[in-house]
Parts: C-alpha cells; sequence; structure tokens
C-alpha cells in the first residue's frame, strides 16, 4: 500500500470503529431496557425503595453506597416498573462506564485506533453484556477497581493518585463487603512496591494514601450518620457474616466454564500470554519483577482468579470480577504480538478472520439469547399487583421484592441461599406463620418460593387460589352448594360460580382460552343469610357462609380496592419467572 493511501485508510478505520461503537451503545441501551430482571436486582430495587421512603429500619439488607443513587432516582416514583427502569438506566451508565475504563486501564488514547479497538474488544466481552447492566454491587465495586488501577497504573500523578486510591479503597468497602478480596493486593502492591514515574518517597506515597483512606472514611460515616442509617448499616455486616458460612456450596468449574463459549479468544491470549511470561520469569529471574510489562496486569488477573476459586458459592455474575482483569493483560499481551507483526501486511485477513470467529461470533451468540428474554411478563406481574393493592394495607409476597411499592409480609420475609435454612429448620418463624398474622394480598411464586418447605405450600393452597401458575390472590374455591369459608384479610372479593372465576385451570389452556367467550359468572344465593348480589362485596375479617343451589360451585378471589374483575390471564411457569443461573 502506498504511503498516500495511509492517511485515508487510518481515517476510514477510525470511522467504521466509531460507527461500531454507536452500534454496541445503541444495541446495548435497547436490550438494558428491555432484559429480564434478576432476583438480585429485585433486592437492590426494594431495599432503595425502603430508603426512599423513610423505612430504613425495616432494611432486611445491607445499606450499600450502591444503593443511595438508586434513592436519589426513586424518591419521587410511585409504579414498580418505573423504579426497575430509573435503576436499569443507572446500571447502564455503570455498563458503560466500566467499558470505557478498560479501554483507558490499557494505556492507549481513547479516540486512537488502538484506543476504539481496546473499546470495542471491552464492550464485546459477553459476561458484561450478562450482568454489566444489571441492578447490583458488583459493576460499582468494578468502576471503583478499574478507576483505582488507571490512577495508580496508568494515569500516575503522584501523591494525588495515591490519595485517591486510598479514599477508593475504603469507599469500596461500603459499596460491597468482598471488596477487600481485591482491594487489599492492590494496595499492598502500590505500598511496597510503587510504579515507575512517582518522585515521591514511599513513605510520602503511603502518607497520602492513608489521608485518602481517612478521609474517605469520615465522609462515609458522617453521611450515614447524618442519614440515621449508620446502626443499620452495621446489623447488615452483622448478618452477612453470621449467615457466610452457611448457604449453597459449589465448585467454580461451571461458572469457568461459560469462557469456553463466551469469550476463547481472550482465553487463547491469557493462556498464551501466561506461559510467555513464566519464561520470561524463568530466562531472567528476578529482573522480571517490574511494573514495566505485562507483569502486574497478570498478577492483578491471577487475585481475581484466587477470589473466584475461594469464593464457596462462585456465581456467573462473579465472572465480572474475572474478565475484565483477563481482558488487561490478554490486550497488553496481544499488543505487543501485532506490534511484533506490523510489517506483515498479509497476515491482516487472517488475523482478521480469527478475531470474528473467535471472538466476534461467539459475543453475538452469546449475547442472542437475552433477546428471547424479556422482562415483559414481569412487568405485567407488577402492574397488575399495583392495580389489586393498597399502597399501605395490602402486602405482596414473593420471596424476593419484585413490587418495591408494595410491603411485604415480615421484616425477615426475603429469600436466599444463605438464610433460607432459617425457614425450613431454624427456630424463627415460617412464612406459613407471617401470612397468617398479616395475609399477604398478592402471592408471586417463583423458583425462591419453591425452597420453602411443603406445610408452607399447603397453607398458600388453603388460601389463596391461583389466577395463573405464577400469580396468586386471596380466596377460596366452596364446595357445591356453597359452605363457611374465613378471611383473614378485610378488602373487596369477587363471588362467582367456578366456570367464571377465571382461576387457572376453569377454562381452556393457551390462546384458544384467551379468545374463547367469558362466563359472566353469576349465581344465585346467599351471602351471611342475605341475597347475594353481583359483582364485587366488601367483606370483613372473620367466618362469612355463602349458600346457592346444589350444582352451583362457588368461588371468592380477591379484587383489591380498584378492580371489579381480573379476567382470564395468560400462562406461565411460575420457574421461569427468574432465572437461577443466567
Amino acid at each position: 500500500m502506498s504511503d498516500s493511501y495511509r492517511p485515508i485508510m487510518k481515517r476510514v478505520s477510525i470511522l467504521i470503529l466509531l460507527v461500531s461503537v454507536a452500534a454496541l451503545f445503541w444495541f446495548s441501551f435497547r436490550l438494558a431496557g428491555i432484559r429480564i430482571y434478576q432476583v438480585d436486582e429485585c433486592q437492590n430495587v426494594f431495599t432503595a425503595r425502603i430508603l426512599a421512603t423513610g423505612q430504613s429500619g425495616n432494611s432486611f439488607t445491607g445499606i450499600t453506597l450502591f444503593l443511595l443513587p438508586l434513592v436519589w432516582l426513586g424518591r419521587n416514583i410511585t409504579t414498580s416498573v418505573e423504579l426497575f427502569v430509573a435503576a436499569r438506566f443507572f446500571s447502564f451508565e455503570l455498563f458503560w462506564l466500566n467499558i470505557v475504563l478498560l479501554a483507558l486501564a490499557t494505556g492507549e488514547k481513547l479516540f486512537s485506533r488502538r484506543g476504539l479497538v481496546a473499546l470495542i474488544g471491552a464492550a464485546t466481552l459477553a459476561p458484561l453484556w450478562d450482568y454489566g447492566f444489571e441492578i447490583r454491587h458488583d459493576n460499582l465495586l468494578l468502576s471503583g477497581l478499574l478507576l483505582m488501577w488507571c490512577v495508580v497504573r496508568v494515569r500516575p500523578e503522584g501523591l494525588q493518585s495515591y490519595f485517591i486510591a486510598g479514599a477508593l479503597a475504603v469507599g469500596l468497602e461500603f459499596v460491597a463487603f468482598k471488596a477487600f478480596v481485591y482491594v487489599v493486593p492492590i494496595a499492598l502492591a502500590v505500598l511496597i512496591f510503587p510504579p515507575p514515574g512517582y518522585r515521591a518517597t514511599r513513605w510520602k506515597l503511603a502518607l497520602a494514601w492513608i489521608a485518602g483512606a481517612v478521609g474517605a472514611f469520615l465522609l462515609v460515616r458522617i453521611a450515614y450518620g447524618m442519614a440515621g442509617l449508620w446502626d443499620v448499616y452495621l446489623g447488615g455486616v452483622r448478618t452477612l457474616l453470621q449467615n457466610a458460612s452457611g448457604g449453597i456450596r459449589f465448585a467454580p468449574w461451571d461458572t469457568l466454564s461459560r469462557l469456553l463459549t463466551q469469550d476463547p479468544l481472550l482465553l487463547v491470549f491469557v493462556t498464551s500470554g501466561l506461559i510467555a511470561m513464566a519464561c520470561d520469569l524463568r530466562r531472567r529471574g528476578r529482573a522480571a519483577l517490574i511494573w514495566d510489562g505485562n507483569l502486574p496486569e497478570a498478577l492483578l488477573f491471577a487475585v481475581a482468579l484466587a477470589a473466584l476459586l475461594i469464593n464457596p458459592a462462585p456465581y456467573p455474575y462473579d465472572l465480572l470480577h474475572l474478565v475484565p482483569y483477563a481482558f488487561l493483560f490478554a490486550f497488553r499481551y496481544a499488543s505487543a504480538l501485532v506490534n511484533s507483526i506490523s510489517d506483515r501486511p498479509a497476515l491482516v485477513p487472517v488475523i482478521g478472520a480469527v478475531v470474528i470467529f473467535t471472538h466476534l461470533l461467539p459475543f453475538g451468540i452469546a449475547t442472542r439469547r437475552h433477546l428471547k428474554m424479556s422482562n415483559y411478563h414481569q412487568e405485567g406481574l407488577m402492574c397488575l399487583a399495583e392495580s389489586l393493592t393498597d399502597p399501605v394495607k395490602d402486602p405482596v409476597y414473593d420471596g424476593v421484592g419484585m413490587v418495591p411499592t408494595r410491603r411485604s409480609i415480615h421484616y425477615q420475609w426475603f429469600l436466599h441461599s444463605l438464610n433460607i435454612r432459617n425457614f425450613v429448620a431454624g427456630p424463627g418463624l415460617r412464612v406459613r406463620d407471617m401470612l397468617a398474622a398479616r395475609p399477604a394480598a398478592v402471592i408471586i411464586p417463583n423458583y425462591r418460593t419453591d425452597w420453602l418447605p411443603e406445610e408452607d405450600h399447603d397453607f398458600i393452597r388453603g388460601h389463596y387460589v391461583p389466577l395463573a401458575d405464577d400469580f396468586w390472590v386471596l380466596g377460596k374455591v366452596l364446595s357445591p352448594g356453597g359452605g363457611t369459608f374465613a378471611i383473614g384479610h378485610a378488602g373487596r372479593y369477587r363471588i362467582s360460580s367456578l366456570q367464571g372465576s377465571d382461576i387457572m385451570g376453569t377454562f381452556p389452556a393457551g390462546l384458544q382460552g384467551l379468545t374463547t367467550p367469558e362466563n359472566d359468572g353469576n349465581l344465585e344465593g346467599t351471602l351471611d343469610g342475605k341475597p347475594l348480589s353481583a359483582g364485587v362485596v366488601e367483606l370483613t375479617v372473620g367466618e362469612h357462609r355463602i349458600a346457592t343451589a346444589t350444582d352451583c360451585q362457588p368461588a371468592v378471589v380477591w379484587m383489591g380496592p380498584r378492580v371489579d374483575r381480573i379476567h382470564r390471564m395468560s400462562q406461565s411457569d411460575h420457574r421461569l419467572l427468574f432465572f437461577n443461573w443466567y
């Protein structure tokens, strides 16, 4: 290629890279809005709602710094869907912040050709699309760790960098308790072996780091104290430590095996880079233990890998703290390889084909599945639950916090692998006791409620009726001719024949059931000795009696403060409402 064409080709390649970044940004924005919500996201949004409404004393989990932006976003929001959308938008911003920080952490200028390649490489890491814009603290933790690495390793500014690094080291402990696993090794490395480019002595750098750490702690402590959250935060930490030894335990191999299909090229470069580094260490000995080169990124990756291996429950979202550091090491190693073959243009098509088939194609296949798992059904259940309940008087129970605008049945209602033993074999209250003391108007079953003992499910079946497999409301199906039934939660109920009750199983399944004419459900008889009026009636707490003809089977179904009939619902499996191993 003649020298006169090189500037033109460079500008064209930069334009193509910019368009690719714009396309990824648009697609990720769309996906962040429609992708299915996970149970951890529900927990965080529910807790943020508790804080936003001044109920910090009712928090069932730790109050982390990650929740504070969600509290601010949700101050004036009154519907669950809007809360989730706002929280997802905040997480989407963190998603792209982390991608930009990853590109900067490679040491490349962001809008150079190599910088844009780094940006696209970071933006096509499949695990980041799995969990990077979920409403979880891991993403803010990743932002802090990458920023710490940038200010100390990539953009050193003397004492200022160490001050910022110290502040981040302490601040991240209030984002996620597990931050110390990553912060401590980084802090020790930069304090004992300062990177080149720092003119100040070690003790001055250490003093700047300590000043930043102390300043951050005081700032957070004062902020928590003024908000009345310090004792709540400490209580959350104590609960976490008490439950840390319990819960589910499993090996990390299923999580790590995802990388074989999602990021094979990343594994190739990480493995070959580690082998090359081991050979260099053997050849040069201690002379190779320097900040120049790829050793710091290799050690950062090793710390993240060790953290995953020792994690008693390494869920796939823990790849958020492994894949980015693997990318930093792999990119720097790959850049050195590209430099060594830059004078061989015949290899460019080969390299392009390898990247397409071992990185971009696996990324596309792994990401495509998100389009098939939308949150439309979840948001529909949120809206329906809100339409059937009063924000103050009518609780909703699902074990995860899917409807944050409604209170639940008890302070300790939340279900998690760390505390499920308390609901099954512990000395505390059972869910059936909580429901008996404060009945939920709506129950939304999911895979976590399946963990409850059979006695709890028996109680639910005895006091609730299913409008769909994943949506139950207070109600009762009586025997033909009627009978006596008990009401544990006062409110508006619809009394109808079973055929017109809209209860699951009383109409044809599938689309046919939604299109066939509905039965009006009218019946004749008496309620507590008085003529039974058609439609919705107000029932008080206590026993009631319905009497009808012997060939008619009555059904009592909760309607809430505004609805007169719920109508037939589309059917779906409650086990698929959320995905445990997404």
